[in-house]
């Protein structure tokens, strides 16, 4: 007898299941999904004990026929496509017939529908992928599906769902994303009879997030709106000072669907590499709207992850259009209120944010923690001649944002403001018509190196080691850098295979002498993705950072009078003037109203 045996459906179901809903928030993305492709302008989702006992998703869409109500609850039934081509062109967000059978083997399912043009709906009740009842009722026009006791027939599984509280705050997080991708529509939340959010219909993002994030948060966010050939890039971001401690608070989709892919974020945060602190995140709500058939969106049993057809160039496009939003942000950066008062101080005597959404400024000690060297007092004023050449602009590759760009400077420069003189050494200060701007001097200019280094000849020198140094890597790493060697020797690199998975190194970029040189591209092949096989600009912003890092002037250095304006100059000629490369603030204002206020004057 053989050992090979067909599954019955009903295990199949319960397998499918496994990969489908993982949780009761994958029961609402699927449930909520179908009722976005009903045509719904209201959808309701009501849990109990944070859907483990009870996950119930109400619309007013278009409802099913009885006999499309049966179809649905078996496997591969669908009425959105027919064929293949009709798969990779797809534009709906998924099938009742692959997520309704799936959830019916596990739970206890009632499906209730109506079509508009129907006097009486149907009702269905499925127990564990069994059909037990079927039967005309009178219901509203739309679908309500009512999942209960997820998992009862599977207690392996139902004790790896979480608390209650932890599998409501997972829904509510889906709940969230789902109604930021579509603002036309109304969106209501209800666990425990008590309402969590209620949403009316929203005429853009924009105002969809006022209505979920709140106006202090909202309006901080920067429009992204850039336009390819076959991707478009539109979404809010916020400014570095809304940084946050995970991803969890930038909310992606592709072709409005959520997904928390790996590239995509990859791309958002390389945007923010040189804004922000190490191990801070931006916040954001990014959509990706490509083509069907250049993403396929079916590489994940929950679509949670996409694969591109061209993923560098999608890469490049997300970089390249947060990086203009956040440019055309930066230049009238200065002009937004930071500053530090004695009700903004916690127990802890930490300040804390300004204004809600802002991240608390760092203390002058953790600022230059790790970073700066003090020069010794009582050195003499710094000159900084090399300032008198002229920083290229930045924006020159694109005319409309270099003249958008040269107005802002002009309006909002740094060095159109009175120079009162330094403090301590270290910072410069400067007078606003509203405030005392206060610039670390030492960032400032590892700003203005980096972006210098960034714009000029890509061949910085090398040094010859001695002795060389044997590099040893695993094969897919070993052929990513073999590709790679003729970028590495442009660069200053020096590297020869040396059989196997083998290389030496016999040269680096001198601006990289206290580098390890080999840890350097072992670190390069093993974070840079495997879509993006480029060494040449992870490379070149290492040489920039370190560069800038061990170039710059340093905090206790006394510059004159003329240095400082060129400083000033400089730092007004970048197209990103607002933090160091290393993600830290450069500068500081403390506004007029509030030392009134400290006074007592206001």
């Amino acid at each position: 007898m053989g050992k090979i045996k067909v599954l019955s459906d009903q295990l199949c179901n319960q397998i499918a299941a496994g990969e489908v809903v993982e949780r009761p928030a994958a029961v609402v993305k699927e449930l909520v999904e179908n009722s976005v492709d009903a045509a719904s302008q209201r959808i309701r989702v009501l849990m109990h004990k944070g859907g483990r006992s009870l996950v119930r998703v109400v619309d007013d869409g278009e409802g099913m026929s009885p006999e499309d109500a049966l179809l649905a609850l078996e496997r591969h039934a669908t009425s959105k496509i027919a064929s293949v081509d009709d798969l990779q062109n797809i534009r709906s967000m998924g099938f009742r017939g692959e997520a309704l059978p799936s959830i019916a083997a596990v739970s206890r399912l009632e499906l209730v529908t109506r079509e508009k043009e129907s006097v009486l709906g149907v009702r269905i009740l499925v127990e564990g992928g069994a059909i037990r009842t079927v039967e005309e009722v009178g219901c509203p026009a739309g679908t309500s599906i009512t999942v209960r006791d997820l998992f009862f027939n599977m207690p392996a599984r139902r004790k790896f769902l979480r608390a209650v509280d932890t599998e409501a705050a997972h829904i509510s997080d889906m709940f969230l994303r789902l109604a930021l991708a579509h603002p036309e529509l109304s969106w209501q939340l209800v666990h425990q009879d008590r309402k969590v959010h209620d949403f009316p219909k929203a005429s853009s993002l924009q105002d969809r997030a006022y209505q979920v994030f709140g106006p202090p948060l909202a309006k901080t966010l920067l429009p992204v709106d850039f336009q390819a050939e076959h991707v478009a890039v539109r979404g809010l971001m916020g400014p570095p000072e809304l940084q946050r401690a995970n991803t969890r608070s930038l909310y992606l989709f592709v072709n409005k669907r959520p997904v928390k892919d790996t590239l995509l974020i990859h791309a958002v945060l390389t945007a923010y590499e040189t804004l922000l602190p190490k191990g801070s995140y931006p916040f954001g709500i990014l959509f990706v709207d490509v083509i069907p058939r250049l993403v396929d969106v079916n590489v994940h049993p929950t679509k949670r992850e996409v694969r591109f057809r061209d993923p560098s160039l999608v890469m490049d496009l997300v970089r390249q259009a947060l990086t203009q939003a956040l440019a055309s942000a930066m230049h009238a950066s200065w002009s937004r209120t930071f500053y530090v008062s004695a009700s903004s101080l916690n127990p802890s005597g930490k300040p804390t944010a300004a204004r809600e959404g802002q991240s608390a400024l760092p203390t002058s000690q953790e600022a230059h923690r790790h970073e700066v060297e003090r020069s010794p007092e009582g050195s003499e004023p710094v000159q900084l001649a090399w300032l008198h050449q002229p920083l290229e602009p930045t924006s020159a590759q694109d005319p409309s944002l270099a003249a958008s760009s040269s107005h802002a400077s002009a309006l909002l420069g740094f060095s159109s403001l009175k120079i009162l003189g330094q403090l301590a050494s270290s910072y410069i200060l400067l007078e606003a018509p509203d405030g005392l701007i206060l610039i670390d001097q030492h960032a400032a200019h590892e700003r203005i190196c980096y972006e210098r280094l960034r714009q000029r000849s890509p061949s910085p020198g090398s040094q010859r080691l001695a002795p060389p140094q044997v590099l040893d890597l695993p094969p897919v790493e070993a052929d990513a850098l073999k590709r790679w060697l003729p970028d590495l020797q442009r660069l200053g690199f020096e590297v020869e295979p040396f059989g196997g998975g083998s290389f030496v190194i016999h040269a680096m970029p001198s601006v990289l002498k206290t580098v390890d040189p080999g840890l350097l591209l072992r670190r390069l092949v093993e974070k840079t993705p495997a879509e993006d096989r480029t060494p040449r600009l992870e490379l070149l912003e290492h040489l920039a950072h370190t560069a800038a890092c061990h170039s710059s002037v340093r905090a206790g250095q006394r510059l004159t009078m003329e240095a400082i304006r060129h400083l000033l100059a400089e730092l007004d000629a970048l197209e990103l003037s607002a933090t160091c490369p290393h993600g830290r603030p450069l500068w500081w204002k403390i506004t007029l109203d509030q030392i009134q206020r400290f006074f007592h004057r206001s």
